[in-house]
């Protein structure tokens, strides 16, 4: 059985963070991303941090309350955080939950980067990227049925032999 995972890049200082094997977004991947930015800001990294969600599709509470205290660290740090490829049923997730206007979203990793190297240089609250027009303003088109997103499968490791 395969477990959720995160893969944590440094993409030219900012934090990049992927989830594997997730079709549910466990808190458990979340909590290590957290740790992992924590270290990142010891080691002087930059306060950016981009979520990448391919292939997560739904979050539960628990993970949600992860990535809001992620959200909070990283504004306090003088950063943002901006969530990618995020599928619609998340995207409702955090509707539901009133969280969506707490997170800035991209449609892909490249529109995340690029509006986080441009948010360093403007005002970093969340939605600045949207109403700056570094993001679009609208939602997450419809996909299809809910989890319709592959899922990220960890590579085989390489026979050790």
């Amino acid at each position: 059985m395969l477990t959720p995972s995160v893969q944590i890049h440094d993409v030219d200082g900012v934090l990049v963070a992927e989830f594997w094997d997730c079709l549910r977004l466990d808190p458990k991947p979340v909590s290590d991303l957290r740790e992992a930015y924590e270290q990142h800001l010891r080691n002087k990294g930059r306060p950016e941090v981009v979520v990448d969600l391919s292939g997560v599709g739904f979050s539960g509470s628990a993970a949600l309350g992860h990535l809001v205290a992620l959200h909070r660290r990283s504004r306090q740090s003088g950063g943002c955080l901006v969530l990618c490829n995020v599928d619609p049923t998340v995207h409702e997730v955090l509707r539901a939950s009133k969280l969506s206007s707490l997170f800035d979203m991209a449609s892909d990793r490249a529109a995340a980067l690029a509006a986080v190297g441009k948010l360093r240089d403007t005002d970093m609250r969340p939605g600045a990227a949207v109403e700056a027009g570094l993001l679009p303003r609208e939602k997450p088109g419809p996909s299809g049925r809910a989890g319709s997103a592959p899922i990220r499968r960890r590579r085989p490791d390489p026979d050790p032999a």
